[in-house]
């Protein structure tokens, strides 16, 4: 397996730095009601098909928004691991994580196995309550 290394904490600050940017900019056009000639979607509402699109319109971008800001926080995160050196390690376990994945995820705070065990966590709790909500 092949790991981070410190030589390469310009490329890495690079690509965080580049994707910090652009949630920045995706952050800040995240509200296209209020844009001036903005979209058929925020036109003016005509009749209930037009409320309901408009609607919906709007929860995607809300949603869309969220995950912008989570994925923001978790860039900056990384960005100041990387300034403290601990970038590369798993936050859970400590442990090298692999560079495929900091190539494809340069964000992320975990190595996959300790990834895996959170999402079955999440997985098994979710579904504990889902069941005794049913």
């Amino acid at each position: 397996m092949q790991t981070y290394d410190p030589s390469q904490s310009t490329r890495f600050g690079q690509i965080l730095a580049r994707r910090a940017r652009e949630l920045r900019t995706a952050l800040g056009s995240a509200h296209p009601a209020t844009d001036a000639g903005s979209a058929a979607p925020w036109r003016e509402v005509l009749d209930f098909k037009d409320m309901a699109a408009q609607d919906s319109w709007a929860s995607l971008a809300e949603v869309t928004a969220a995950q912008a800001a989570r994925e923001l926080a978790l860039v900056l995160a990384a960005q100041r691991r990387l300034q403290d050196r601990d970038y590369g390690l798993c936050l859970d376990c400590g442990e090298p994580i692999d560079l495929r994945r900091l190539l494809a995820l340069p964000a992320t705070p975990n190595c996959i196995a300790c990834q895996d065990r959170q999402e079955q966590r999440r997985a098994t709790t979710t579904y504990r309550h889902g069941a005794s909500a049913a």
